[in-house]
């Protein structure tokens, strides 16, 4: 006889697995620190390439204005500036990469921690249809 608990059990876990069961796993693959570091690492890379794109265009935008002034403005108070826009971008754009990465690793973990309940309760019920 077909258990229906079963059956709904094991179409739940199917439709998991090939919506968001691969996304998932490849996720936990890793532990989380592993996660995350990869993914602040990658950030880290895009928001500098992000950053010295947008201060060349800048640069080629505002080009005669700043080769007017080369000689009377403060590199060093300039380059500081520059310096903490960058520090001030990059640390707010980690933090943020932090707190999604995290989640999704968490949510991660989550889903595949049911799924693996949802395969216990069938693995339990399996045993104990073998004893009737």
């Amino acid at each position: 006889m077909v258990n229906e608990e079963k059956v709904i059990r094991m179409t739940k876990m199917a439709s998991y697995e090939e919506r968001e069961g691969k996304k998932d796993k490849a996720v936990v693959g890793y532990f989380r620190g592993d996660y995350i570091g990869k993914q602040l690492l990658i950030s880290f890379l895009v928001i500098t390439i992000a950053f010295l794109a947008v201060f060349g265009a800048w640069l080629a935008l505002n080009f005669e204005e700043v080769m007017e002034d080369i000689y009377t403005i403060d590199l060093m108070v300039t380059g500081k500036r520059v310096l903490k826009m960058y520090l001030f971008l990059v640390a707010g754009y980690l933090i943020a990469t932090y707190a999604v990465y995290y989640r999704r690793y968490t949510r991660a973990r989550k889903r595949l921690n049911v799924l693996l309940e949802y395969l216990n309760c069938l693995d339990d019920t399996e045993e104990e249809d073998e004893f009737q």
